[in-house]
């Protein structure tokens, strides 16, 4: 099953908060203290979201992070990829297999290596069309429902059916 992992939940997390929080500087200890996220593990997260800048670190007393742009224009797959690395749906399909070479042994005979290709494709988009401020826009915090519409489900009718003995 595919689930994001902690260190990309508290990355979301600690810049949700930081954009909600746009004009302050946040320090990684009351990041860490507010939502109960480990010291030391967010301090990692948030050095490696400064180096894909997404988030700038202010040094001195007052010091801290906050976003290094808009929330609209940072997106989940550079999040992920910022935190976790570069996105992988199988092994050979990886933003990174194509420039290593093979990345497994059954590539050239694999049946769903160009599927899993596809798939990973169209995850990325996806991924890349969902930025920080939808999320913020629509955590519980904000006061907005996180489905702000009906999804699009048909219903079919179901006939029951009595049995007779």
């Amino acid at each position: 099953m595919l689930a994001l992992t902690k260190k990309t939940d508290y990355a979301l997390i600690a810049l949700s908060e930081l954009a909600r929080r746009e004009a302050e500087v946040l320090s990684v200890r009351e990041l860490s203290e507010r939502h109960r996220m480990p010291l030391p593990l967010l301090t990692n997260i948030l050095k490696n979201l400064t180096r894909a800048g997404i988030v700038v670190s202010v040094r001195g007393v007052l010091g801290g992070y906050r976003l290094a742009r808009s929330a609209t224009t940072i997106n989940l797959h550079e999040l992920i990829a910022a935190v976790e690395g570069p996105f992988q749906f199988v092994r050979c399909a990886t933003d990174s297999a194509t420039t290593t070479g093979v990345a497994c042994e059954l590539e050239t005979s694999c049946p769903i290596r160009l599927p899993a290709h596809r798939i990973r494709d169209r995850l990325r988009r996806l991924l890349e069309e969902v930025t920080l401020a939808e999320i913020v826009d629509h955590s519980p915090q904000s006061g907005v429902p996180l489905v702000s519409k009906p999804l699009p489900v048909q219903l079919r009718p179901i006939q029951l059916t009595t049995a007779k003995g």
